[in-house]
């Protein structure tokens, strides 16, 4: 193989052991070392999953977007009421559930913020849209001594001010859970919104998106590196971090033309492998992965661990994408956010993570896989 778009037409799907699903579906790695060994997710604790709470039943999503925002609020050393109150408006507006479907005019997101006032990529991420919250909030005169609905109310500026107080049970349990660890577990950096601590999307906060435009090199599709860069963080779905942390166990290893594991790979043998670890079977063919799971915008802004991505290479077609890597991860750096790609690239590069700007006005496809 001369290039990264040859690769095997053969329909053999590899069966690997599924990975538990009980994983940080973010994850936070602070040094360049194995894969296998992720750090602490700072401040996530126990979260993401599905527990009774209040009488009221969250799934892992609902629990792990808790768990981030009480974590961005540790970080921004304001005290554990400010949580609540914050819990209590996104589960009012969203029930915790970060949507990217606009309603009531154009709100998305956990607090359910207005796109033309927040912007999308503030309100559709968890952390910064929490940020956003609480900038508002600080400002709300008495807010730490008034009602939690009328704090919440002043923020929203809602249509329905009686929806918020009766969830402040719930909130006030949900920062019970996770204050201790939240507080425990933040680390000051300047890189955070206000200088506070480096905050990551929590364990089971499925749907969090990389936002705004992304930094890095452009040009050499196939240059990268086989060390996990600091502050590398993955997020995504349960089963798409499982994907990924297969794929990132196999930094290294050789490129072959058919491979699919376990000593080397093409690069849908990569893709088809980590899947398979997360009990997803796909083709063995960048062309034939183009019909699987769903479309996702080409400019990688609503990419999430897992989501594969097609270039033509240099012998295929948009029609028939000739490569395919993974979106592994990001990473915000002083100079804005570095978004990742795993790749098997060609013979004689082995598996690597390579910065997605790389691949700009390349893809032709992005599939969202679960």
């Amino acid at each position: 193989m001369s290039g990264p778009n040859q690769e095997a037409t053969a329909a053999a799907v590899v069966v690997l052991p599924i990975v538990s699903m009980v994983l940080a579906v973010v994850v936070v790695v602070t040094g360049g070392g194995a894969a296998s060994s992720p750090a602490s997710t700072g401040g996530c604790g126990s979260g993401g999953t599905a527990q009774t709470v209040a009488d009221i039943d969250l799934d892992a999503e609902q629990m792990g977007h808790a768990q981030t925002i009480v974590s961005v609020i540790a970080t921004r050393q304001l005290p554990a009421h400010a949580a609540v109150i914050a819990l209590a408006t996104a589960y009012t507006e969203s029930r915790l559930i970060n949507s990217a479907v606009q309603t009531d005019h154009d709100s998305e997101g956990l607090f359910q913020q207005r796109v033309s006032i927040y912007t999308e990529a503030v309100a559709i991420d968890p952390v910064r849209s929490t940020g956003a919250f609480l900038d508002r909030l600080v400002g709300v005169a008495d807010w730490q001594t008034i009602p939690v609905g009328v704090a919440a109310q002043t923020v929203q500026i809602s249509a329905y001010p009686e929806r918020y107080q009766p969830n402040a049970a719930l909130a006030a349990e949900l920062v019970d859970q996770f204050w201790p660890s939240a507080v425990a577990e933040a680390v000051p950096s300047p890189l955070a919104p206000g200088g506070g601590a480096a905050v990551a999307i929590c364990p089971g906060a499925g749907g969090a998106v990389p936002a705004g435009e992304f930094v890095g090199p452009r040009g050499n599709n196939v240059a990268g590196t086989t060390t996990i860069p600091d502050g590398f963080v993955i997020n995504g779905s349960a089963q798409g971090i499982v994907a990924v942390q297969y794929a990132l166990a196999q930094l290294g290893k050789p490129y072959v033309w058919a491979a699919a594991g376990p000593d080397s790979f093409d690069c849908s043998g990569l893709t088809m492998a980590a899947w398979a670890a997360a009990g997803v079977a796909l083709p063995h063919l960048a062309a034939g992965q183009t019909r699987n799971g769903e479309p996702s915008p080409t400019n990688l802004t609503q990419a999430v661990a897992g989501d594969l991505v097609m270039i033509p290479g240099s012998g295929g077609t948009a029609a028939a994408p000739g490569h395919v890597g993974m979106v592994a991860g990001y990473v915000d750096a002083a100079d804005g956010r570095h978004l990742y790609l795993i790749q098997a690239p060609m013979t004689g590069i082995p598996v690597q993570l390579t910065e997605a700007t790389r691949w700009d006005g390349q893809i032709v496809a992005v599939r969202h896989i679960a």
